[in-house]
Formats: structure tokens, sequence, C-alpha cells
């Protein structure tokens, strides 16, 4: 095989090889965006030790730069925000809005 055909193939494997890439970070992203969608807005119990351990509160954004979220921040009932681990955090379902109304009327 000459220099080349050699060049040749190495540069074949190498669009090869970005376009598979471009193809995961593509996957990422989408991933990235639908835990957001779901995450975002979802009401909390805050489980872990500490100030804020027994209060609700609502999911409001991702904290960090990274595709696998792992600090979300919480908007607490009195109006502070404060950023926990998504260990600390016990999502609340979501018809409990629903059914805590339906109990009250």
């Amino acid at each position: 095989m000459t220099a080349d055909e050699l060049m040749k193939e190495i540069n074949k494997l190498n669009s090869l090889l970005q376009d598979k890439l471009k193809i995961e970070r593509d996957t990422e992203e989408e991933e990235y965006q639908a835990l957001l969608h779901k995450m975002v807005g979802r009401r909390v119990l805050i489980t872990v030790k500490g100030p804020h351990q027994g209060k609700e509160g609502v999911i409001t954004r991702h904290a960090g730069d990274t595709f696998h979220p792992v600090n979300w921040y919480v908007k607490l009932s009195d109006g502070s925000e404060t950023r926990k681990h998504k260990h600390s955090l016990k999502l609340l379902p979501r018809d409990a809005d629903a059914s805590s109304e339906s109990e009250e009327a």
C-alpha cells in the first residue's frame, strides 16, 4: 500500500469517526433537553438533613454545565432558591396538586 492510499484511507476513517461523534453529541443533547423538560417545574421534597429538610419546592433549572445533571436549583415556598443534589430530593407525584384540591372540596 502506498503512502497516498494510506492517507486516503486515514481521511476516510477520520470522516466516518467525525460523523459518528456528531451523531453521539446530537443524541446526548436531545437526551439532556428531554431531561430538562421532564424535571423543570416538578415538585420535590427535600430529604437531606439540614435547614431545608422536609420542605417542598419546585425545580427551576439545572445547576451546572454538564449533560448529566446531578444538581438542581429548587425554589422553596418562602421564595428562596437553593442548590440541591439529585439524591437529596424526592420527586412528588405530578397529580398531588389535583388530588389535594379534590380532597379540600
